[in-house]
């Protein structure tokens, strides 16, 4: 299954559910939720609201910077458009730093 058959269309806007998202990215729906209020070191994960809940943009799962567990993991990836994972490469001196 492709990460496109688990969305659907508001506004001519394609999102994820919360749960659908968790899906996807192999996370629980609580860190999905943490990641939308807090983010990770770098950034938010950018989410709207119709009726009260939460919707990921579909864009977001490629978009997004993802971060592996730790203070000082510098490792980052990013899901592409078959929903596996590929890291992204970085310098020791252009990470970023908490």
């Amino acid at each position: 299954m492709k990460p496109i058959d688990l969305t659907f269309e508001i506004n001519g806007n394609t999102y994820f559910t919360i749960k659908d998202f968790a899906i996807v990215t192999k996370r629980s729906q609580q860190n999905v939720r943490f990641l939308i209020s807090k983010g990770n070191r770098i950034r938010k994960l950018k989410a709207v609201h119709f009726a009260g809940k939460p919707y990921v943009p579909y864009a977001e799962l490629f978009e997004f910077p993802f971060t592996t567990a730790g203070r000082n993991s510098k490792r980052i990836y990013h899901y592409k458009e078959n929903g596996s994972s590929q890291e992204e490469k970085t310098d020791e001196r252009s990470a970023v730093q908490v």
